[in-house]
């Protein structure tokens, strides 16, 4: 049995947050809202239900009630995970996105609040798993589905970290998923900007996990990566910081006119070798 304090407690969350969140359900009347939270776990239908649902919850200081519904929701997939034999342990290390979205946004702003719903409906729905030190995605396209990695901020990325990582990701679709054992796993990423390797070393654990893929596409200009990079959210480039090789480089491109792109890398499934069992 699964429910939010429970799911509070195993993923650590801050407990300025948890205080809020369960004062606001103790008297909130979850199955009003019931239909909207599984439609989470229908591809085609979680972000209008994420819309509706907030238009349901009304003024919501700091997105406390929506992350209150977003828990909610993942406590009720608990059940699923079970069913699907999926451990315990990938249960928690994917839920423990909340702590780690209000983390960053506090290291950023100086203040406790929840901003990510648009993207937790993708662990609160089913489709998103933490194994290891990445994130797997299931998404479904116009013809087939595929497997979206995505490297979580708080993620160990050096090679070996990654290689573990993708072959319990081999092992955990075969297991849980085998519809989809062989899906291709794509990754949508600034990470995959062919023009890092002129910013970065031939070994940085970047163009090392880079040359995992094949560039698909080159993709369009984006600034997301700024705030992964840079721990900012300015959209001034003057205001960077130069810590680090990377963001020293990074910043002299962007003030030069230069643009970063979410580029479309395809995995060679060659590279990911099955090693023993954890």
């Amino acid at each position: 049995m699964m429910d939010i304090t429970t799911l509070c407690n195993s993923i650590n969350l801050q407990s300025e947050m948890k205080s809020r969140v369960l004062e606001f359900a103790s008297g909130f009347d979850f199955q009003a809202v019931d239909g909207l939270l599984k439609k989470f776990r229908m591809h085609g239908e979680r972000q209008n239900a994420l819309k509706e649902l907030q238009m349901l919850l009304g003024e919501d200081t700091d997105h406390v009630r929506v992350l209150a519904c977003m828990l909610k929701a993942s406590a009720d997939l608990y059940d699923f995970y079970r069913e699907k034999g999926i451990s315990d342990e990938i249960y928690v290390d994917t839920m423990k996105c909340y702590p780690r979205f209000i983390g960053e946004t506090y290291r950023m702003t100086g203040k406790f609040c929840f901003d990510r719903e648009w993207w937790t409906v993708r662990q609160a729905g089913g489709s998103l798993f933490r194994i290891g030190e990445l994130e797997y995605e299931i998404e479904e396209t116009e013809h087939n589905k595929v497997i979206e990695l995505h490297i979580p901020s708080d993620a160990d990325f050096s090679p070996d970290a990654v290689s573990r990582s993708l072959a319990r990701a081999e092992r955990f679709f075969a297991e849980c998923f085998p519809e989809i054992v062989f899906a291709a796993y794509h990754c949508h990423s600034w990470l995959m900007d062919r023009q890092l390797e002129g910013m970065l070393r031939e070994e940085s654990n970047i163009i090392r996990f880079q040359r995992r893929f094949e560039i698909a596409d080159e993709g369009e200009a984006d600034t997301g990566c700024i705030e992964w990079v840079f721990q900012s959210r300015t959209d001034d480039f003057a205001e960077l910081p130069e810590r680090t090789t990377l963001q020293r480089k990074m910043k002299r491109h962007l003030l030069s006119g230069g643009v970063i792109r979410d580029a479309h890398g395809v995995l060679r499934r060659q590279n990911v070798d099955i090693v023993q069992k954890d």
